[in-house]
């Protein structure tokens, strides 16, 4: 059993259609998800970077309690200049360290908020592919259709 050929053209078309239809779906199911996943990147860092300062602000004030421990087994006055220009480094290195820590913190979420909006583009790219691909087996079909329907011209 066999179709004409302007059947098997408009069933050809179809598959060929639906196919870049379902494409352009997975791409837009896809863009979603790796937009979910970097989003969830940058919240990582952002934890990972507050979990750091705060972790090293902690550091500095046990460091801060250990020295006051130390002044208090020794003979030196908790007022003296040279006890407070220590306690004042260790709250200048654990600036430094902060600074640090946010500028790494900072770097890496540009970093996956620039791969995000690079994913994203592409995935637009890739489904207007599919919907030109969509139009140009339509406009392919029509034309073999006509070009097939019309009777040779005599001369």
């Amino acid at each position: 059993m066999s179709a004409d050929p302007v059947t098997m053209m408009i069933i050809s078309s179809a598959v060929q259609i639906g196919g870049a239809y379902r494409d352009i779906q997975d791409s837009k199911i896809q863009s979603e998800i790796e937009q979910e996943e970097y989003e969830l990147k940058i919240k990582a860092a952002n934890l990972e970077g507050l979990t750091k300062e705060n972790d090293r602000n902690r550091e500095a004030k046990d460091t801060k309690k250990n020295n006051l421990a130390i002044l208090s087994g020794s003979n030196i006055d908790d007022n003296s200049v040279s006890f407070l220009n220590i306690q004042k480094e260790v709250d200048k290195k654990a600036q430094k360290d902060i600074t640090t820590i946010r500028l790494n913190v900072g770097a890496k979420m540009s970093e996956y908020s620039l791969a995000s909006a690079k994913a994203k583009v592409a995935r637009k790219n890739e489904q207007f592919g599919g919907w030109v691909s969509i139009v140009n087996s339509g406009i392919e079909t029509k034309a073999k259709i006509d070009k097939y329907k019309k009777p040779p011209k005599t001369g």
